[in-house]
């Protein structure tokens, strides 16, 4: 009752005026008037002028479409976002492992497996007919329409790296071995768009490692215990196969500990197409949750699970996709970004990530370095794995890297010196800067620094050490007073940070092979500083200075501060002050890193650009006269994310992060602030200006919510047909598309978009969010992971968590509008072309024309009846039901275009019938591009001959009322009007209203449902016609 007086008010207005279409009221007083009513109706519905608010809406929708897209397209990523990977090369060989057939696997005719081998280096693959393996196995697994050759970068690299006598002698591992990698062939399946196929991966893969390590044991000759487990390296939907394999009844228990997953999307899927997909990430995460919580579980003591991702540039996913932050504690794995790994320091995109010259550089030392042939397992323990995983992906600034450093455990690795080792000293207060220049090293004539620590508590609140050098090794001492003199070393804490000069231009530039020599830097805070007593610095030689390669204008230094002050500045400026106002800011020259913490600023969907400059008036030192360009670190807390912005004097920055991100788990105890670590020289002021990025902002919305092209136009569209048949109801005339859009928008355009902006905030609420999952008919997404990790996620509408972005519900919203009336000008264009055609053929002969006076609906005959259950038939045995759906499409297309070419004396009828049918077709449109994916892993499965059923998506009752009622429109059938407030009629508006609600807050992350939807609907119109 109240959604009808809901309904009933917003068109009591014009009952008495002007419809929909155009029209006036069917409400005539006399014969004349209906005469002169359908005289007008004749032309009008085409002919009539739209009103001006749909036209403006539709003008700027497209422009909005167009400029998104021309963004997206054409601008380039810039700074430390632009692409730097480097061309490399292999010589690759393959051996396809023929005995893993039907014997042990029933998915050997689709898939295959493969030995890599680096010619030249690598043992040959085959001794006679038998396999040689000498090596730690390896399992690569690709991705979605990946290809096993894949694999070659990294395994090239591995092989190089192990069998170059130099290059293995500095791997950190007494036991290292080489790898035998396996790499699985899929015949480029799309994982990412069918559960099923995933499943079928999973299930061969399990069934290849019971296969792989079979053949150790028939190895006469391996030289080590029998492996017992296979490392891991999966690209991206591979990663999420090698957790789903650990979840099946074949898998083997312990036969993986260590998975290494690149641009995988772990925290959701990337397309919600598939509800099957959707239930087995959901069963996945919440099994490993289940075996993670059991702190005695053979997952909690011995999986790591590491993924690393190519941040901006990975086009093909978002990073923010890729975070394992909802899955494992850091005791079993993290996230890692390209850009934040030591001599990487680039994005990379989603397919160069599985070759780029830096990354597998550091990936092939990584396993090399975790691996342990004494062992059955074939690798090292999980923390130990870890802290190496920590070492080489991390930038080292942050906490959780220097959990197992050194200088944590003074006691453990204290070592005594005599105490005239370090005689020849001077001592350097608190707050005073150890600059040391090559060109002034004659002024320092002792051998030794001495910092002595604070030890009063109020003087070491924040404290803090920081060196920054161009030498390769600074010599640092951490000493306790004690009997005789202790001290231990920095070297592990001592970390590589990207050369900033006027000959460096992007991080990559210091980076593997490139000629000029990265900084080094060490930075260590007050919990590890109150351990010790004094630092001792180690005075550069002149040696140690000219060793240094390629120095351009640095002619070598090392700079040292024992600070306690703090060098953080917080900000509380929120996006909308930096929109009105931007964000000044001022940095001194007293402190070699200063921080500055945006603590408001941690939506991954804003960009910013930031501007530098020396500050004059502050008596700033010259940049030609510094020992380094000033340089700026951006990182977040968490996932573990360090970009390097250097030669950043009036430069213009562009500052993107991957924090707080749609649909995404997040974990908020932790803090989320923008964090920008400045480096400056000694004597440097610097003042910056931080504003939007606008043109950056819109450019990554398009990744994140590529989803909502299907579900916006959906609501829109069943908005549209809900006040279609009300207004049917009421007056008998089906008003036209365009028409009761822009009536729409004439009249209560205002208010949707300011639902559409109130939406997101609404849905951020926790209450809210638990009625919403309450009604949720889907349920597969819960907000309230784990509350007491107080993990939360937002599932719903655009699933934004601020105020300021919500504005993206507008654009959204208007960019619909100016899609939907594109192409309905498409397919009213079609339409006229057609009915021209007709007049040409038809050579103005009036004969020609077949003419009724009214349209009279045809039979259900048997042949279409015969025809529609043939095609059940074959969704029965072999076709998803998905194909079914675009026949029915395209039988729709023809109905409309049937329609068009009807010449009947009573023009009303039939725009009653082109308009139903018209906007039924839009619907169908619309909700095709949900389907497809699933017809494309079915037509690839038929180009590879895959012989067996398309095993999933074979029920009938998901299109069978769908078929039936095209079918019904094909003869010309469309559902009759009924009084208003009758409750057929009510039923009918209620259904689509409820698909637009859907639609817009449940659709962007259960697409696949709004077919279901869809269906129902057809179900419910199919039987309202057959009672009428």
């Amino acid at each position: 009752m109240g959604i009808r007086r809901l309904v009933s008010g917003i068109t009591r207005p014009i009952i008495n005026k002007v419809n929909p279409s155009g029209h006036y009221s069917r409400v005539l007083a006399s014969r004349e008037d209906q005469d002169k009513a359908s005289s007008k109706y004749k032309n009008n519905d085409k002919t009539a002028k739209k009103p001006y608010t749909y036209r403006l809406f539709s003008i700027l929708g497209i422009l909005c479409i167009c400029s998104l897209l021309l963004i997206s397209l054409l601008k380039p990523f810039n700074g430390a976002d632009a692409p730097q990977c480097k061309s490399i090369y292999m010589y690759p060989s393959y051996a396809r492992i023929d005995g893993f057939d039907e014997r042990y696997t029933p998915l050997a005719h689709k898939y295959h497996l493969y030995l890599y081998r680096e010619q030249g280096v690598d043992r040959g693959p085959l001794n006679g007919d038998e396999l040689q393996l000498d090596g730690i196995p390896v399992l690569f697994i690709p991705g979605n329409a990946g290809s096993f050759r894949q694999s070659r970068s990294i395994a090239s690299a591995c092989s190089n790296l192990y069998f170059d006598f130099d290059t293995r002698a500095t791997l950190s591992n007494e036991n290292v071995q080489n790898l035998d990698f396996f790499t699985a062939d899929f015949n480029e399946d799309f994982t990412a768009f069918h559960g099923k196929t995933m499943l079928d991966q999973a299930e061969y893969l399990n069934d290849a490692i019971r296969y792989i390590l079979s053949l150790y044991e028939r190895t006469p000759d391996y030289p080590h215990p029998i492996p017992q487990s296979v490392i891991i390296v999966g690209h991206s939907m591979g990663g999420i196969v090698s957790r789903v394999m650990l979840t099946l009844k074949n898998h083997i228990p312990g036969s993986i500990c260590t998975i290494l997953t690149l641009s995988s999307p772990h925290a959701a899927s990337p397309v919600t197409f598939d509800g099957d997909i959707l239930k087995l990430y959901k069963n996945t995460n919440e099994y490993w949750r289940d075996q993670l919580s059991q702190n005695d579980s053979f997952f909690s003591k011995n999986i790591s699970l590491v993924s690393i991702t190519g941040g901006i540039l990975d086009t093909t996913l978002p990073a923010d996709y890729a975070s394992v932050e909802d899955l494992v504690s850091l005791d079993n794995g993290f996230t890692s970004f390209t850009t934040t790994i030591p001599d990487v320091w680039t994005p990379i995109d989603h397919l160069a990530i599985v070759w780029c010259k830096q990354l597998r550089e550091v990936l092939a030392r990584l396993l090399l370095e975790s691996v342990d042939a004494s062992k059955p397992e074939k690798v090292k323990p999980l923390d130990q794995r870890l802290q190496t995983a920590r070492k080489l992906l991390l930038s080292g600034f942050e906490d959780y890297s220097l959990v197992n450093s050194k200088l944590n455990y003074p006691q453990e690795n204290l070592q005594e010196f005599s105490d005239n080792f370090f005689s020849d000293y001077s001592t350097l207060e608190t707050n005073d800067v150890l600059d040391i220049a090559m060109f002034s090293l004659e002024k320092w004539h002792n051998n030794y620094t001495k910092i002595n620590i604070p030890s009063n508590i109020s003087s070491t609140e924040h404290l803090h050490f920081t060196l920054l050098t161009s030498l390769d090794m600074p010599m640092i001492y951490f000493c306790k007073d004690s009997m005789n003199l202790s001290c231990t070393t920095a070297a592990d804490s001592i970390l590589t940070v990207p050369r900033s000069s006027k000959d460096t231009q992007f991080a990559a530039n210091s980076s593997f092979g490139e000629g000029k020599n990265p900084f080094k830097a060490v930075s260590i805070g007050k919990n590890i500083l109150q351990r010790y007593d004094y630092l001792i610095i180690s005075k550069p030689t002149y040696g140690e200075f000219s060793e240094q390669e390629d120095m351009g204008e640095n002619q070598g230094f090392l700079l040292a501060l024992l600070c306690n002050t703090s060098n953080v500045q917080v900000t509380k400026t929120t996006p909308s002050q930096i929109l009105l106002f931007g964000e000044k800011l001022h940095l001194n020259g007293k402190d070699i890193e200063q921080v500055i913490s945006f603590d408001n600023l941690w939506d991954s969907l804003l960009s910013y650009k930031l501007e530098t400059k020396i500050d004059t008036g502050n008596g700033s030192v010259a940049a030609d006269e510094a020992l380094f360009q000033p340089f700026i670190r951006q990182w977040v807390h968490e996932p573990f994310e360090t970009k390097w912005h250097l030669n950043i004097l009036n430069n213009s920055l562009d500052i993107n992060m991957h924090n707080v991100a749609p649909f995404i788990p997040l974990n908020e105890s932790e803090p989320r602030s923008l964090q920008l670590s400045f480096f400056v020289p000694p004597g440097m002021s610097l003042e910056a200006k931080m504003t939007i990025n606008w043109s950056l902002t819109l450019k990554m919305l398009f990744i994140r919510y590529r989803l909502a092209l299907a579900s916006f136009p959906v609501a829109f569209i069943a908005l549209i047909l809900a006040y279609q048949f009300y207004w049917y109801n009421k007056t008998s005339e089906f008003p036209s598309f365009d028409s009761t859009l822009g009536y729409i928008l004439k009249k209560h355009g205002v208010f949707m978009f300011f639902t559409l902006f109130l939406a997101s905030p609404t849905v951020n609420n926790k209450l809210v969010q638990r009625i919403l999952y309450f009604l949720d008919p889907v349920g597969l997404n819960y907000p309230f992971l784990l509350s007491k990790r107080h993990m939360h996620a937002n599932f719903y509408y655009l699933g934004i968590r601020d105020w300021f972005m919500s504005t993206i519900g507008i654009l959204f919203g208007i960019m619909t509008v100016g899609l939907l009336a594109l192409v309905s000008r498409v397919f009213g264009s079609l339409e006229t072309l057609v009915t021209f055609f007709q007049r040409k053929l038809s050579n103005g002969s009036t004969e020609s024309k077949e003419s009724f006076d009214t349209i009279e609906p045809k039979v259900y005959g048997k042949e279409r009846l015969m025809a529609s259950m043939l095609l059940l038939l074959l969704i029965f045995l072999y076709i998803p039901y998905q194909m079914a759906f675009v026949i029915t499409l395209i039988i729709q297309i023809a109905t409309c275009i049937r329609i068009a070419l009807l010449q009947v004396s009573n023009c009303e009828q039939k725009t009653n019938l082109r308009n139903y049918n018209m906007t039924l077709l839009m619907l169908l449109l619309f909700v095709s591009a949900i389907n497809i994916p699933i017809i494309i892993v079915f037509l690839h499965n038929v180009a590879i001959k895959w012989e067996t059923s398309f095993r999933s998506h074979h029920n009938i009752l998901a299109v069978a009322p769908i078929i039936f009622l095209v079918g019904n429109n094909s003869v010309f059938k469309m559902p009759k009007s009924t009084p208003i407030g009758s409750l057929d009629g009510t039923i009918t508006v209620i259904l689509f209203v409820y698909l637009t609600v859907f639609s817009f807050i449940y659709g962007i992350r259960n697409l696949y449902w709004i077919h279901h939807l869809v269906n129902i609907i057809c179900a419910w119109l199919l039987f309202f016609e057959s009672i009428h």
